[in-house]
């Protein structure tokens, strides 16, 4: 049995942010990231979507922790839309250490994002797909210590730089007065986008809900695709109680 799956999936525990991205695409959020380079942690804010590289039949414990609905998507649109492995590091691996010296290398030339090197922009981005292989896992009120990261086999998407949002930012910074709205509304135009073909499955909670999100689809996505792609769509709805019971 493979270890990795032909598709990427991307969990939410609200039905309704399910509708949303059916209706109109994935949207861009600024997400915390905290992880421990060569011994010392660092906080940041970054925009992405992200998703999980787990076959169905191994997918329980992961729809445990991150909720009942979700989207699988074909990693061939996930390869033509840029996205990434994340790269997992031990917190005080040679390499960990390596990049954080760097990283403060960089920071010592300017924090002050519009004034970065392309050289240091490149360093940033490297950031922005770094995870710890293990720490605690913290999910709204409940905490895992010494959670495996890695087990999730995380792809991540982050929009490239632009003056329209911010590319990355401190975690301190972000929680000052206005900054966390200001920067979070800056991200309300952008979207990853997809097709119908894109979509390998779409996860809901349980069988009382399929005729809901067939209308849904029909009602939504008839307004911009063929009738033949969004009856192929209806055929691509799995339940959780199918995933838990028979896969």
């Amino acid at each position: 049995m493979p270890l990795s799956s032909n598709s990427l999936i991307h969990f939410t525990s609200d039905k309704e942010s399910l509708k949303g991205i059916l209706e109109d695409n994935f949207q861009i959020f600024n997400c915390r990231e905290s992880v421990v380079l060569g011994g010392r942690r660092t906080s940041w804010v970054i925009p992405m979507v992200s998703f999980c590289d787990i076959p169905l039949s191994e997918i329980k414990e992961h729809i445990s922790k991150y909720g009942h609905y979700g989207i699988g998507m074909t990693k061939e649109w996930a390869i033509r839309q840029g996205l990434n492995p994340v790269l997992y590091m031990a917190q005080n691996s040679m390499l960990s250490e390596s990049y954080r010296k760097a990283w403060n290398d960089a920071l010592e030339t300017s924090e002050d994002e519009d004034l970065w090197t392309e050289a240091e922009r490149n360093l940033c981005d490297v950031l922005r797909y770094i995870k710890n292989y293990e720490g605690d896992l913290v999910r709204k009120e409940t905490k895992i210590n010494n959670y495996r990261f890695s087990d999730e086999r995380e792809w991540r998407y982050a929009p490239p730089h632009s003056e329209d949002y911010e590319f990355l930012v401190a975690h301190q910074w972000y929680k000052i007065g206005n900054n966390k709205s200001d920067t979070d509304n800056k991200l309300l135009p952008l979207r990853l986008r997809f097709e119908p073909s894109d979509i390998k499955y779409i996860i809901i909670d349980n069988d009382t809900e399929i005729g809901e999100f067939i209308d849904h689809l029909r009602r939504e996505k008839g307004k911009n695709y063929s009738l033949h792609e969004v009856e192929r769509l209806t055929t691509r709805i799995l339940t959780v109680e199918q995933i838990m019971s028979d896969i």
